[in-house]
């Protein structure tokens, strides 16, 4: 009797600890962000990117500060106002221009990942997640060494750690979205100079192709179907020969009229 109790007591035990060990296999996945809960309400707040968007706003009035830096500041921060205000059109449209500007800062990305989310545009706004993680990634390895002070003086809170940063993104754009991160290709924007050399090129493939094929076509046509009175044009080299000729004077071909 005492073996068939410490069988059954074994038998317990082995059937326990593979359900306790499969309940954790299954629960591991859920639990991974769980040390990121607390952050998660201020990681995707809008209000960490505020307390620099007056001082952006006063630093684009300094006459020392170069222009383009002027311009990335004032709609940046333009951009920020437009937030809080709760006009998340005129924010994207103001943040896109910052982006343009200066599109190294992983900052401007972040926001327009948050408006296009809060806009219901899942897809876009996991591509600009993906572009922020990029240049957080990128800022991290120091490959932006000319605007990394920069960089770090207009991110309020300081810059976030680019393994917490994917991971809190990763969750929210799987958990919520069904969204898989790692299948997110980044935003790519034509910038405008490189729009105006593409209008350019394109206008000028047109005009040539205008000028030096259809202009000088519909000319030969003209020369060659209003022959003066008494003569015929030759529809080879264009000449025009006197009626009673029946060859060209100048290439020989047999008029067909």
């Amino acid at each position: 009797m005492r073996l068939i109790c410490h069988d059954n007591a074994s038998g317990k035990i082995k059937y326990f600890k593979i359900a306790f060990f499969a309940l954790v296999y299954f629960l591991i996945p859920l639990n991974l962000p769980a040390q990121y809960i607390d952050d998660e309400y201020k990681f995707f707040s809008y209000e960490r990117f505020y307390l620099k968007a007056e001082m952006l706003k006063n630093a684009s009035g300094d006459r020392s500060v170069r222009r383009d830096v002027k311009a990335f500041m004032q709609n940046f921060s333009e951009g920020i106002y437009a937030i809080s205000a709760g006009e998340l059109k005129k924010a994207k449209t103001k943040l896109l221009k910052a982006r343009a500007i200066w599109p190294e800062y992983f900052g401007t990305d972040f926001l327009l990942a948050r408006i296009n989310e809060d806009m219901r545009d899942y897809s876009l706004s996991a591509k600009f997640y993906k572009s922020y993680l990029n240049k957080l990634k990128a800022l991290s390895e120091g490959r932006y060494r000319i605007s990394e002070p920069f960089i770090r003086a207009i991110t309020p809170y300081g810059v976030e750690k680019y393994d917490d940063a994917y991971i809190l993104v990763k969750y929210r754009l799987k958990d919520y979205y069904g969204i898989d991160l790692a299948a997110v290709r980044p935003f790519y924007a034509i910038s405008g100079f490189l729009s105006s050399l593409i209008v350019i090129i394109i206008f000028g493939m047109g005009y040539a192709i205008v000028v030096y094929t259809i202009v000088p076509y519909i000319k030969r046509r003209q020369h060659i179907n209003n022959p003066p009175e008494g003569f015929w044009a030759c529809k080879k080299c264009g000449t025009y020969n006197i009626n009673i000729r029946k060859e060209c004077e100048k290439c020989g071909k047999k008029n067909d009229d």
